[in-house]
Parts: C-alpha cells; sequence; structure tokens
C-alpha cells in the first residue's frame, strides 16, 4: 500500500475514533457554564460539616458552636485542627466551580467511584450534600453528585481537588501546649523513687552540670507537648495507668507553670510499644489545654517515651551510661611504653 494511502486510511481512523468518543458523552446544554460548586453563603454559614469515606465506613463531624469554635464531635468535642485540616478544606470548597452536567445516566454514575460525601449543615438547618468520585477524564477535577431538584441526581464536572479526609483522629487539633524552648525557665521532675528540680541561670543561658545536654534535649521535646491519639474519660486503660503517673513540671520566665502527668501502658503484644499517655494543665484557667485534658484522655507519640525518663533511675542511667563492657574473650592489657595498651599473652594477670 502507497504511503499516501496510509496517512488517508490513519486519518479516516482517527475521525471516525474521535466521532466515537463525542458520541459517548453526553451533549452539555448551550446554557450551562461554570459556576460556584458551593455559594459563598452556604459555607460562611455553615455550622456542620460531616465528611464519610463509604469504603471504609469512616465518618468525621465538625460541629461549629455558639462560640463560634469548631469542634470533632467523634473526639469528645475536641477543638478542630484548623490550620492543617479545616482552613485548607474550605479554601478547596471556596474555589471549586461546577463545569455543567456530566451525566445523568445511573450506570454512568455508578462508574465515576463515588465513595467520599460531604454534608453541610448551614445556620436555618437545611443541608446540602455532594459526593465525590474520581477524576473526570480531562483531568479538571473529581466527578461529583448533587441533587437534581427532582428527586435523582445528577454527576457533573468539577475542578475540586481537596482532599477528603474521614478518620476523626486526623481532625482534632492535636496540640496542648507550645512555646519557645528559650522560655524555659525551670524543670522539676517528680517520680516514684524521687525528685529533682533543674534551673537555668538566666534567660538565653543553657542548663548547666553535667545533666545540662540531656536537659536541653529534653527541653526540645518538651516545649511543644503534641499527641497522637484521644480518648474519652474514664477509658480503663487510662484510669488503670494513671495510679502509677509521674510528672514534669515546666516553669517559663513569663511566670506560667505546665505540668505534664504521664502514665504507661504496658505492651500487649510481643511487636507492640507500651502506650504514653499524657495530661496537660496549665496556671491559667483559660488555656486550652485544661479544656482539652478535661473533656479526653491522650495518648502521646510513641518516641516521646523514649525521650523522657520513666524514673530517678533511669534518669541517672541517662546522665552516666554505664562504662563499656570489654568483649567476649578480652584479656588484660599491658602498657608498653611507645605501643600503649596491648593485650597480654595467654597466662600473664
Amino acid at each position: 500500500m502507497r504511503p499516501t494511502k496510509l496517512l488517508l486510511l490513519a486519518l479516516v481512523l482517527g475521525a471516525a475514533a474521535l466521532l466515537t468518543l463525542q458520541l459517548s458523552r453526553e451533549p452539555a446544554s448551550a446554557g450551562e457554564a461554570k459556576s460556584p460548586l458551593l455559594t459563598v453563603t452556604a459555607l460562611d454559614g455553615a455550622r456542620s460539616l460531616t465528611i464519610t469515606l463509604k469504603p471504609t465506613g469512616k465518618a468525621t463531624t465538625l460541629e461549629k458552636g455558639a462560640d463560634g469554635v469548631w469542634v470533632v464531635k467523634e473526639k469528645q468535642g475536641l477543638p478542630a485542627d484548623l490550620e492543617n485540616r479545616l482552613i485548607p478544606l474550605f479554601r478547596s470548597l471556596q474555589k471549586a466551580e461546577s463545569f455543567g452536567v456530566l451525566t445523568t445516566n445511573p450506570k454512568r454514575i455508578e462508574k465515576l467511584n463515588l465513595d467520599s460525601s460531604l454534608r453541610l449543615v448551614g445556620a436555618d438547618g437545611k443541608a446540602f450534600e455532594l459526593t465525590f468520585g474520581k477524576a473526570t477524564d480531562d483531568g479538571l477535577g473529581a466527578a461529583a453528585t448533587v441533587a437534581d431538584g427532582q428527586g435523582g441526581v445528577q454527576a457533573i464536572r468539577t475542578n475540586f481537588t481537596g482532599f477528603l479526609e474521614a478518620d476523626p483522629v486526623n481532625w482534632f487539633d492535636p496540640v496542648l501546649f507550645t512555646a519557645k524552648p528559650e522560655e524555659l525557665k525551670s524543670l522539676t521532675f517528680t517520680w516514684t523513687d524521687g525528685t529533682l528540680t533543674f534551673a537555668r541561670p538566666e534567660k538565653g543561658k543553657p542548663f548547666g552540670g553535667k545533666e545540662g545536654g540531656l536537659l536541653e534535649e529534653m527541653t526540645n521535646v518538651l516545649m511543644t507537648l503534641r499527641a497522637n491519639d484521644a480518648v474519652a474519660k474514664g477509658d480503663k486503660d487510662a484510669t488503670a495507668a494513671f495510679t502509677k503517673p509521674w510528672s514534669i513540671q515546666l516553669v517559663l520566665f513569663e511566670g506560667a507553670t505546665v505540668t505534664l502527668t504521664l502514665a504507661k501502658t504496658a505492651a500487649t503484644g510481643p511487636n507492640e510499644s507500651p502506650k504514653l499517655w499524657m495530661r496537660v494543665t496549665h496556671s491559667d484557667p483559660k488555656h486550652k489545654s485544661n479544656g482539652m485534658t478535661a473533656k479526653a484522655e491522650f495518648i502521646a507519640p510513641p518516641w516521646l517515651a523514649e525521650q523522657l525518663p520513666a524514673t530517678l533511675a533511669e534518669f541517672k542511667k541517662a546522665v552516666e551510661p554505664p562504662p563499656a563492657q570489654p568483649g567476649p574473650g578480652a584479656g588484660p592489657t599491658l602498657n608498653i611504653p611507645g605501643l600503649g595498651p596491648v593485650s597480654a599473652p595467654p597466662g600473664v594477670k
């Protein structure tokens, strides 16, 4: 076959494929144009937001109280993480637009993997629901379904690319206390086997003595107290653990006092680490840590247990580690001028 005929054949096949693709899509009506996915009024007046991930069954409900504070319902009403979760989501929703109907065919809608739902309830009690699925073929953003106003649903094209997280543990604000390390004035450790207090000579100066290096390392850890998870007050594991607590008191140069109370739950399996529980109280009654500790019991990050000694004996061991032991079979040494210590021959003591 001549090259000219091959070229014509390729053009014909390409045109046929394009025609097939166009016919497979439902035509958009002439009046359809992009519009905000959610109105400013709906977002500004939102009083609750529920995110559900259908495959896992997990769901998170965020509620805005009369005081304007957003809280996580499934996490004992703890404050929501505004900076890392809620504000980014609202910004994504504010920017999101609808680009018209994608399909109303139920069979096609089933193929859109619509597994993440968002339900927004306004101050008037009216709810607006969206269910998001996979990205559209043109890569614009996630396909979504909305009510069609006639009792059914329709799939629409959107440019929404936000992340819908449905696990409540990722929605509450995990920071119970934070301050700059240089703000710390003194530390008091209270263990079952003893108490120790250390103070910096003045602001801007490090802790002194042989413990100084260790205390500076611990200060960097203690000046941001962040939880990994939270459970309800009265949790049996937490209650049992706090029968044997120890504490660390942090005094700041400004005069505030922060008390960190810790307790451990033994590991339940060979591949698990002990669980470290934490409670944080602040001398300022209005500090958020007091309200959070009153609502829930907090589980600390696993690495924190490795950084904070649970007994006076552990602290002393960290300050003065035991001398290195000689290896197996190591014998006495002889100090030979010019050569230094060398192993003694067998039989020499």
